[in-house]
């Protein structure tokens, strides 16, 4: 939209510094300050955070489907599902994948190593973080 940081920050009522660190990763949003922008905006909250849970991939398609911080502030990486107030769901990747079955009308086996193969590649599972 052709701004400035100070002009985002100021449709938001917020601090260009706010803005800063936000872009840079080192804070997010609060989940009313991303309400905000949805609608003052007019963007679909997707384009704003990622497009699925980075531990059970599911969708994430409204900012109510977001997990929380310990100190309630969003996390984008996570479902509400998945991580509530800093903790992540305690589910190994093995119980994760066989709880595939529980999600999926229709579950195959082609479907589920489909399902093993995606979660492997997510922040939560990938191997060395």
């Amino acid at each position: 939209m052709n701004l400035t940081q100070g002009n985002f920050a100021e449709r938001l009522n917020v601090t260009r510094q706010a803005v800063s660190r936000w872009e840079t990763g080192e804070t997010t949003p609060t989940i009313d300050t991303l309400k905000t922008m949805v609608d003052l905006f007019r963007v679909d909250i997707c384009s704003l955070l990622g497009t699925v849970c980075q531990s059970c991939t599911m969708k994430i398609v409204a900012i109510d489907d977001l997990g929380t911080n310990s100190d309630n502030s969003i996390n984008a990486d996570y479902c509400k599902d998945c991580f509530a107030a800093g903790n992540l769901l305690p589910v190994t990747f093995d119980e994760m994948i066989n709880g595939y079955e529980e999600y999926f009308d229709n579950p195959t086996p082609e479907g589920k190593e489909k399902f093993k193969q995606q979660l492997a590649t997510l922040k939560r599972w990938r191997k060395g973080e």
